[in-house]
């Protein structure tokens, strides 16, 4: 990890730290030097955010399971607050084996006390759209206070209203925007996608928008074509300044 960031420090404003396995399931090391990563961050005006595990299982019927996964989240957390991350991601992973009712109780039960742990840091946690259709949690989420995070690629991919999650930017602490085409994603953004990506700029600048806009994409030439894409996709892009004063 630390060396994937050090190279992309001098290219990116935030880097996003990437912890896919939780440590029950983890086959190999995922090492990271706190002090390291805080010097990169002074040295290089450079800010992160954190992708929590993705085999997390909030809504598991175990109650056992549910409480790993929240001790797993907070016990991350705290380990990375000296970095200051501005949000945490997290998937809702959709139960199979589970009523889809008793799912969403179990995640209400597990939101719950995670929100009650957290406190006012509960904001921090960003509740990403992946690929089942996101309406059935948004309102569980907001309720318990929690941030969204909007990823436009698996909006793309998995055909949920693009609508409605620009309108839901004022909800959002983060944002991923990546390419998706014939049920892949992770891809890099280019031309194809040129009205959607006109289309968020103006929302992101409609919405005085403050966070972290993330190309989730995994290689530095997907990076690199993306970047260039958007800059002329963008070129029109202007913040509102004086609609924004304050944030």
């Amino acid at each position: 990890m630390d060396e994937n960031v050090h190279f992309l420090s001098s290219l990116v404003d935030d880097v996003q730290l990437l912890f896919f396995e939780s440590r029950s399931n983890s086959k190999l090391e995922n090492p990271f030097d706190i002090r390291f990563l805080e010097r990169l961050a002074g040295g290089h005006d450079l800010s992160y955010t954190v992708h929590l595990p993705i085999d997390l299982h909030l809504g598991s019927h175990s109650r056992r399971i549910r409480h790993e996964a929240i001790e797993e989240i907070i016990d991350l957390m705290t380990k990375l607050a000296p970095l200051a991350p501005s949000c945490f991601d997290l998937h809702l992973l959709r139960e199979l084996n589970v009523a889809e009712s008793r799912w969403l109780d179990c995640l209400n039960d597990s939101l719950a006390e995670l929100a009650d742990r957290l406190g006012h840091e509960r904001g921090k946690i960003a509740i990403e759209n992946i690929d089942y259709p996101f309406q059935s949690v948004r309102s569980l989420v907001l309720n318990h206070g929690f941030s969204l995070c909007l990823d436009f690629g698996h909006g793309l991919r998995y055909g949920e209203d693009l609508e409605q999650m620009l309108n839901d930017i004022p909800q959002a602490a983060h944002i991923h925007y990546h390419g998706a085409a014939e049920g892949r994603d992770h891809l890099a953004v280019d031309s194809h996608q040129d009205e959607m990506s006109v289309g968020l700029a103006e929302k992101l600048s409609d919405y005085c928008f403050s966070g972290v806009v993330t190309l989730e994409v995994y290689s530095l030439d997907r990076l690199q074509e993306s970047c260039l894409t958007l800059a002329k996709a963008w070129k029109e892009y202007e913040r509102k300044e004086g609609n924004c004063s304050g944030r």
